[in-house]
């Protein structure tokens, strides 16, 4: 029985990446006469509604094709919504087009569609990495993230070129303009991690990520080690640095990626573990803006099927 494949997309992810990416699958798809539903993205969320249905409707047919063609937040879209599916194990393929693309850098994705889609028609192989799982206590939040949670800093960042027209404009320069924003305007704030039986406070943090790979940000190794396949979770507390520190430590990220043994920062690898708030601080997940609230998370490492 002949394939068909069901695209899922975000045709304005990457500063039009999406678009592109979009038009070329569709061309080879109807080049080797190949059957193709599309789902657009309509506003902020839609994808996972979208996912949910489409995977309840497929039933793990195995000639069912779903292909997302977006950034990390459209992945994160769709596998929120298989997740809540009556099929969580559904599998489902990714085209990274977005400004970041973390998820696929930590993988090292980096086939064209064409090569994507003659792999999905003729030998398609599933695989399953982690991803992270968290509930928010203050507001009974719950969902699932490919890349991390985070919270200060780099949730700064996020608003900050999800607020403005940068993003569009410049991509994935866009973070590094903010960057230099948030080091002027993101206070130090209390932060309280529980992991392996053990309570640790931080009167003075500045960045918490809690990860499922090393990157964040569009490719800032933020913790090395950390790999979607150890089973594991990450938490990493970097204090607040002064000014030249930050700039001492950022190169250190970039070009040693040595950056974890500086007494600022700090890391937990574990299963599960709890990450607490007191004060409002934005938050960011796998991308997208969380707002600014307090936060009380659970954390538990999952995993989900990625179709190669």
């Amino acid at each position: 029985m002949s394939k068909k494949f069901y695209l899922l997309v975000n045709l304005k992810s990457g500063a039009d990446r999406g678009t592109f990416s979009y038009r070329n699958t569709t061309q080879i798809l109807e080049n080797n006469n190949l059957a193709y539903e599309t789902i657009f993205s309509k506003y902020p969320g839609y994808l996972t509604q979208a996912a949910q249905q489409l995977a309840n409707d497929l039933k793990l047919n195995p000639n069912a094709i779903i292909i997302v063609i977006g950034g990390d937040g459209s992945l994160n879209q769709v596998l929120n919504g298989i997740k809540r599916s009556a099929y969580p194990q559904t599998p489902i393929a990714y085209l990274p087009s977005g400004t970041g693309d973390d998820f696929a850098r930590a993988l090292n994705l980096q086939y064209t569609p064409q090569e994507l889609i003659a792999k999905l028609n003729n030998h398609p192989e599933v695989k399953e990495f982690d991803c992270g799982y968290y509930f928010n206590v203050n507001t009974n939040q719950e969902g699932y993230f490919v890349n991390n949670l985070g919270i200060g800093f780099d949730a700064y960042v996020v608003a900050e070129t999800n607020n403005s027209n940068m993003k569009k404009r410049w991509g994935h320069f866009s973070y590094g303009i903010n960057v230099f924003k948030a080091i002027l305007n993101q206070p130090a704030f209390s932060v309280t991690v529980k992991v392996n039986d053990k309570i640790h406070s931080f009167n003075n943090a500045y960045l918490v990520t809690t990860t499922n790979h090393p990157y964040f940000g569009g490719g800032v190794p933020i913790l090395p080690k950390a790999k979607p396949t150890n089973h594991l979770l990450d938490t990493i507390v970097v204090e607040k640095p002064s000014f030249f520190k930050f700039v001492y430590l950022f190169s250190k990220m970039i070009i040693t990626k040595k950056q974890i043994k500086d007494p600022h920062f700090h890391y937990y690898g574990a299963k599960e573990m709890e990450v607490i708030t007191k004060d409002l601080e934005y938050g960011q997940l796998d991308g997208e803006e969380l707002g600014s609230k307090n936060f009380d998370l659970l954390f538990h490492v999952d995993k989900f099927n990625l179709l190669l």
